[in-house]
């Protein structure tokens, strides 16, 4: 069955338990209405911000039965139950934003806010372990406000990026330092140690750089992104 159809419903179950309206369940997941009804009738998969605001509401909805659909629905005993072995956790990972330098123009992140972020985005650990499964803790959440890789990732969607995978033999879309700057870019090896870095908005022309230049690094692999609606 569809991500969608999935959410759709267990939304709908959610407002049935908790015996609360749409509206109420759009201000608990922190987005407008409408942006809850293409929810709620299977339009659009709930991105992380929601699922994040959802899970830790004071009505303890089980993390298990959201993402997995594993019952019970509620945990309220479980969570008061000082013997609980798994309680439900959650972590930051450092949020950064990645815009245009002009309207219309290549996503980009300057250096000096890469290594010095601002802001950080609460994940869910079961969402982590269960759902993106890295081979490590080593993320970073970026908030992608531009249209490089339109239409795989829309303007205003969330990625998650493991510093982890940086092998650039394999196919994703991956995070890069070209100077002084830090891009999103689909990686292909070519013969003499070079790389071709292009995007999937094909109005951006691809350019080539060395393997070991030093004005180059592959920072990570993203290897989650949720959808804009």
């Amino acid at each position: 069955m569809p991500a969608k159809k999935i959410f759709s419903e267990r939304l709908q179950e959610l407002e049935n338990v908790l015996g609360l309206s749409p509206s109420d369940m759009a201000e608990i997941g922190h987005c407008s209405q409408s942006t809850y009804y293409r929810y709620r009738k299977g339009e659009s998969v709930p991105d992380l911000e929601f699922l994040n605001n959802i899970l830790k509401n004071k009505n303890n909805i089980s993390v298990e039965w959201l993402l997995r659909g594993v019952h019970p629905i509620l945990k309220k005993d479980e969570l008061n139950n000082g013997d609980q072995k798994n309680p439900i956790q959650f972590f930051n990972l450092p949020l950064y934003k990645m815009s245009p330098t002009k309207k219309g123009g290549e996503g980009h992140l300057p250096v000096e806010k890469w290594e010095n972020p601002s802001h950080t985005m609460p994940f869910c650990s079961t969402f982590i372990n269960t759902i993106v499964k890295p081979d490590s803790n080593n993320l970073f959440a970026i908030n992608v406000k531009c249209d490089s890789m339109n239409p795989v990732i829309k303007p205003g969607s969330f990625v998650l990026v493991n510093k982890d995978q940086t092998d650039p033999t394999g196919d994703g879309i991956f995070i890069v330092r070209f100077d002084d700057e830090i891009r999103m870019k689909l990686v292909q090896r070519l013969p003499s140690k070079r790389l071709q870095l292009s995007t999937i908005n094909e109005k951006f022309n691809p350019i080539e750089v060395g393997l070991d230049e030093d004005n180059f690094d592959i920072i990570g692999r993203i290897i989650w992104r949720g959808s804009a609606v």
